[in-house]
């Protein structure tokens, strides 16, 4: 995915560069102070996704954001004003961080606009995890379930597992709730791969998974 960032505060600018740098699947085209400036950028140069202050001098991200709805550019509002939010999702952005951005909170939301441009381009939904010291790429549709350790997952495909450093709510917030369901305290599956539903459990593929009381009622919901 291609991108650019707007900000008139350069130390702000410089936390989103770091953290694009470590990305694989996210190239920031250039970074901006002027508003102006971006826009005749984007005239000649089409990105997939801005990241975008609010509060700026020559122009606020809101009216910025506005300009962009007629392409498919998806928005992301990055601001140290919690106020905006409402606003910010009403004009559709794909998300909201609140500075300083935290790495961890970056990679979600470009895993987000990753799962949302293979959607809209009819390709299998996919994000990318941390595994050690590599990025692997997760397509969705080959997950079975997912278990939580901690502050660790382990991503349980047919024929391989993936370990990565996430909370089970982290993920949660990836993945499309049409698609997986919490069942457990420790566990997510996915709602395809669900052979059997039984009082205090259920079966993906040969595997049972513990079915916690308090996810039950909303399981029973989804598949029955």
């Amino acid at each position: 995915m291609t991108a650019i960032a707007l900000d008139d505060e350069p130390a702000a600018l410089e936390i989103l560069q770091r953290h694009a740098q470590k990305i694989p699947f996210l190239e920031l085209k250039a970074a901006f102070y002027s508003a102006a400036e971006a826009l005749n950028y984007l005239v000649q140069n089409p990105v997939d996704m801005v990241f975008l202050d609010i509060q700026m001098p020559d122009m606020l991200g809101t009216d910025f954001a506005r300009m962009l709805q007629r392409h498919k550019t998806q928005v992301v509002f990055v601001t140290a004003h919690a106020d905006y939010a409402v606003e910010g999702f009403a004009l559709q952005a794909l998300d909201y961080l609140l500075k300083p951005v935290d790495f961890g909170r970056f990679l979600q939301t470009c895993n987000r606009a990753l799962e949302q441009q293979a959607r809209q381009k009819g390709e299998a939904a996919s994000i990318f995890v941390k595994d050690g010291y590599d990025w692997v790429r997760v397509t969705l549709p080959q997950v079975l379930y997912i278990q939580s350790d901690t502050n660790y997952l382990t991503i349980h495909e047919p024929t391989r597992k993936v370990t990565t450093r996430m909370t089970i709510a982290e993920m949660l917030e990836l993945l499309p709730s049409d698609k997986f369901v919490r069942v457990h305290k420790s566990y997510i599956v996915a709602i395809d791969a669900i052979q059997k539903l039984e009082r205090h459990q259920v079966t993906v593929g040969n595997i049972a998974i513990p079915l916690a009381g308090s996810y039950k009622e909303a399981l029973e919901a989804r598949l029955l």
